[in-house]
C-alpha cells in the first residue's frame, strides 16, 4: 500500500487483538484498575459482543473471576468463544 500511495502506511489492526477488537484496550484497563487498585474480586460485564470478550479477555489475564450476561439472541459461536476462556460464568 505505501508503494501505491507514495507514502508510508501505517495500519492499526484492531481485529489483531486478542479478543478481536479495540474494545480490549479500555476495558483492560478498566478491569486491572477495578482489580489492583479496588480491590475487586469478581468483574462483570452484561454484552454478548466485543466488551464481553474484552471483559473475558481481561479477567483471564487478571486470575480473577468474571461474569458475562449474554443477551439470548447472542450467536452460538460467540458464547463459545467466551467459554474458552477460564473463570467464566453464564446466566
Amino acid at each position: 500500500m505505501s508503494k501505491q500511495a507514495g507514502f508510508k502506511v501505517f495500519l492499526k489492526l484492531e481485529n489483531l487483538q486478542p479478543p478481536g477488537s479495540f474494545k480490549i484496550r479500555g476495558i483492560s484497563h478498566f478491569c486491572k484498575k477495578a482489580v489492583n487498585v479496588r480491590g475487586c474480586k469478581r468483574l462483570g460485564c452484561a454484552s454478548g459482543g466485543n466488551a464481553g470478550m474484552a471483559a473475558a479477555y481481561a479477567a483471564r489475564q487478571l486470575k480473577t473471576p468474571c461474569t458475562i450476561v449474554l443477551p439470548e439472541s447472542t450467536p452460538e459461536f460467540i458464547a463459545h468463544k467466551l467459554r474458552d476462556y477460564v473463570n467464566i460464568s453464564f446466566y
